[in-house]
């Protein structure tokens, strides 16, 4: 397995679930992803991991770039176990690597799920040199749990999203412009609707927390990466964060 450049030495190394039907308890008919990113620089970074059945994958993937044994930094961007399970088998494979992750809730989760490794937390304004790029740290609480953060690259102005702007959406191309929009629209609205609607308030903290940062990609944790929709997903996000009403009757029925 491959991994696919989405910038010059940028790679996706995820793993797609094309079979996953159900996640929280809601119906995922169009499976799902889970991304992690690879970072080339003077320090070799892996941003995420991928739930622990599918390890060998994200390492293989890793490995049709790089040796893993070469990374030095694993981020951590959420603790929950679709984005960090294969952190312990990862870091089998990577000694010299240290574990980024946000302070307190972020530490306090990896440890409690993985026991000691070589964290380091990070907060709010905290940066991190891999030497021609730079990684910006941005907690995002309660989106949709305490550890939450996503991580800047303003060299590259890519976004490293974790579960915001995400889709349930298993798909062989990996960017929004070479997917059905109208499915992908509604997968990010169903998303949200189940995983992020508790959290508005959250959503639009993140929101302005994000404001002023120049993104010209948004590298999701879920589905399918943003390039050439950015402006409509983030006023999508506007949307239904305000919690904006619509004329319109529902009907509800069982059987």
């Amino acid at each position: 397995m491959k991994a696919v450049e989405i910038r010059k030495d940028i790679y996706w190394v995820g793993a797609i679930d094309w079979s996953m039907r159900s996640f929280h308890g809601y119906e995922t008919s169009r499976g799902s992803s889970y991304n992690a990113y690879l970072i080339l620089d003077e320090k070799i970074t892996l941003i995420d991991t991928v739930k622990e059945p599918f390890k060998e994958e994200l390492l293989e993937r890793v490995a049709s770039v790089i040796d893993p044994a070469k990374i030095d930094y694993i981020i951590s961007n959420h603790v929950e176990p679709d984005h960090s399970g294969s952190l312990p088998f990862m870091m089998a494979h990577c000694p010299n690597a240290k574990v980024i992750t946000s302070v307190p809730n972020g530490l306090k989760g990896l440890k409690a799920r993985y026991g000691d490794l070589p964290y380091e937390g990070v907060k709010a304004g905290d940066t991190l040199s891999l030497g021609k790029r730079t990684l910006q740290f941005v907690p995002t609480p309660m989106l949709h749990w305490p550890d939450s953060m996503v991580t800047y690259c303003p060299e590259e102005k890519i976004l490293f999203s974790n579960d915001a702007f995400g889709q349930h959406l298993a798909s062989g191309s990996r960017f929004d412009d070479e997917n059905d929009l109208s499915v992908l629209y509604y997968e990010a609205k169903k998303y949200y609707a189940n995983i992020l609607t508790l959290y508005g308030r959250q959503a639009q903290a993140a929101l302005k927390a994000l404001q002023g940062l120049d993104i010209e990609m948004i590298a999701t944790g879920h589905g399918i990466i943003w390039r050439s929709h950015i402006k409509e997903i983030h006023d999508l996000y506007e949307k239904w964060s305000t919690g904006v009403l619509e004329k319109r009757a529902v009907v509800v029925f069982d059987t």
